[in-house]
């Protein structure tokens, strides 16, 4: 009976007697946690000393003897900043009560810099828990080994530090086989490298390149192949005759697409590749990664796959031999009633930015009547969205909220704007702190020229057969515009530069009120937001943001397009307050011929929308 529930995290003991999982019923992000007997169904809940459900951020961590849970609490601000593992269960395999419980949950890691988040998870072998301290530009690895000592106890000792922490180094690790996978941008690289060093070894210096036969260095940080993510695969062996070979399967981007690599691994003196194999598809425009992957010892990989036109799938890719195209299996297609794949095109074209040198991707998915509405040179219906910040990637996904307009012959575009992880790293770097508003510019320039009034093409890339769209296939009359939270400042600093050149414009809750927001550093999360947008207590920022903030630059007697706001009463990445205030401030503002300024308040969710 409840308006919203959403699902933190659920793990299964290690012993597959247990569930515990963690739920979030208010959509402020704070969750409690649970653990059910999956035979009995028998279930408890985790409490504190007041007798209140505990309250956590929603990871939640066993220990190898299925009898102890991990878990993160929070502080005033929302920020994840404690570490806490609890005993659970007796010798006897019996639940002890919050009322039974002899000593406190032990704190095993307090983060007190305000700039860091503490995240907590296993490795993927079930052997560590991580715990990372982690801001916007620098980290630290803590890990926990999960297995039982000599004695056949837990080690529930202190955490080892892997590295210390150092100003504009990001790391993050993956266990292999002894070793640990690091993932770096150590020394100013562009983009994360690969590196690796024994289990043990403490210290950045002792991190050595992961090489191929050659000795190059797999992924070097360079601008050309970003680096994201590393699962590590140990098959077990065919024949009694073959060994099992380890494998560290590889996400990141190149070319500005997403990307899977299969690495075979050596593990010597030290790791290095002896394969390496990028995956293909036979579309050039995708989004692809990993799949939910659970046991490390399977002979293959789960991806998932889709495109703007071809609904999501998860394949199995033999690890041994992944360029054959015969072996892959389709675990799962999601299927999609009265859809026809062959009814619909895609393409991803670049568009030249206003500074001459920096091309923009965007991405447009249409019903293919609407090569016929435009063969008399109509404007047709077309609507942009975009995010562009905190590095994240706007990929070419296929989205079923998507079908209605496209069936109604709306053509849909995706701008990959600078602030984003579209072409890696420096791509996001590009706009943030004193750059940001190249974020803006980027979105404008785009909606320029699908009305056709500037800049040339720079390439298209066609996704799927048939002729090519693009420039000045729409007009302001009926172009639309759409972000959510961020790409809500994105939607509304666009809007303030040129409100003509949208009909209608959604901003979900966004994040408009950029000023008053990162000054009050009690605000949860602010703090830590100060290494993306600024500090505003430092002149330089301050003025800088005031001169992009939405709230701050609504053009008096401007006409603006018809606007619908959303915010969510518990909120707490974006407060409800910002979108309401925002709406005040156009519909005061703005031009008497602006269309209407619609604001829906949800009272039951926060930044996610009520649950179904």
């Amino acid at each position: 009976n409840k308006t919203y529930l959403a699902t933190g995290a659920v793990a299964v003991s290690p012993n597959q007697k247990y569930l515990a999982y963690s739920l979030d019923e208010k959509g402020g992000e704070t969750c409690q946690m649970y653990v059910k007997h999956i035979e009995t169904g028998e279930e408890w809940a985790l409490h504190d000393r007041n007798g209140d459900l505990l309250e956590c951020d929603g990871s939640v961590v066993w220990n190898d003897q299925s009898n102890t849970l991990y878990y993160v609490k929070m502080d005033e601000t929302h920020r994840p900043f404690q570490l806490y593992c609890r005993q659970i269960f007796d010798s006897d395999g019996q639940w002890i009560d919050i009322d039974n419980q002899k000593e406190e949950d032990a704190m095993l890691l307090e983060e007190k810099d305000q700039l860091f988040n503490l995240n907590t998870h296993k490795t993927f072998d079930g052997k560590y828990l991580i715990a990372r301290c982690i801001s916007k530009e620098s980290s630290e690895v803590h890990y926990l080994d999960l297995r039982p000592g000599d004695d056949g106890k837990n080690t529930q000792g202190e955490l080892t530090l892997l590295a210390k922490r150092q100003p504009k180094v990001l790391y993050r690790v993956t266990h292999c086989q002894g070793y640990w996978l690091v993932s770096t941008n150590i020394g100013g690289l562009l983009n994360l490298s690969l590196k690796a060093c024994r289990v043990g070894e403490e210290g950045m210096e002792k991190w050595k390149d992961v090489v191929d036969n050659f000795g190059v260095s797999v992924f070097d940080g360079g601008n050309e192949r970003s680096l994201d993510g590393v699962t590590v695969f140990n098959p077990t062996a065919q024949t009694e005759s073959s060994s099992p070979l380890t494998y560290a399967v590889i996400t990141g981007r190149e070319e500005g697409m997403p990307r899977v690599w299969v690495l075979e691994l050596n593990e010597e003196e030290a790791i290095s590749v002896s394969q390496m194999t990028r995956l293909e598809w036979e579309e050039s425009a995708y989004d692809v990664g990993i799949g939910g992957n659970r046991d490390p010892s399977l002979p293959y990989v789960t991806i998932s796959y889709d495109s703007l036109v071809t609904p999501p799938s998860h394949i199995a890719i033999p690890l041994s031999n992944p360029t054959d195209f015969d072996a892959r299996r389709v675990l799962k297609e999601k299927e999609v009633a009265n859809y026809d794949k062959e009814a619909y095109a895609c393409e991803r074209n670049t568009v030249r930015s206003r500074d001459g040198q920096t091309d923009i991707p965007v991405s447009l998915v249409y019903h293919r009547d609407v090569l016929k509405d435009m063969s008399n040179g109509t404007p047709v219906p077309t609507h942009l969205f975009g995010y562009g910040s905190y590095g994240a990637s706007i990929e070419a996904s296929f989205r079923t909220t998507r079908l209605p307009l496209l069936k109604r012959k709306v053509v849909y575009a995706l701008a990959h704007v600078r602030g984003g992880g579209e072409m890696g790293r420096p791509w996001y770097d590009e706009a943030k702190y004193l750059t940001k508003k190249n974020t803006f510019n980027d979105f404008i320039d785009i909606a320029r020229w699908l009305v056709g009034e500037n800049a040339e093409d720079s390439n298209t890339a066609n996704a799927s057969a048939g002729p090519s769209i693009g420039r000045g296939i729409t007009s302001p009359d009926k172009l639309s515009c759409e972000g959510r939270s961020a790409g809500g400042l994105l939607i509304g600093a666009s809007l303030n530069q040129h409100p003509e050149l949208f009909k209608a414009a959604i901003l979900g809750v966004p994040f408009v009120d950029v000023l008053c927001t990162m000054t009050d550093a009690t605000i949860p999360l602010t703090v830590a937001e100060w290494e993306e947008w600024g500090n505003p207590n430092e002149e330089r920022y301050f003025d800088y943001m005031y001169s992009y903030s939405p709230m701050e630059n609504v053009k008096d007697g401007a006409v603006y397009p018809s606007m619908l706001l959303t915010g969510g009463l518990h909120d707490p990445r974006v407060q409800y307050w910002e979108p309401a205030k925002y709406a005040s401030e156009l519909r005061h503002k703005s031009s008497k011929e602006s269309g209407p300024v619609i604001l829906k308040m949800d009272m039951d969710s926060g930044h996610f929308s009520a649950s179904e």
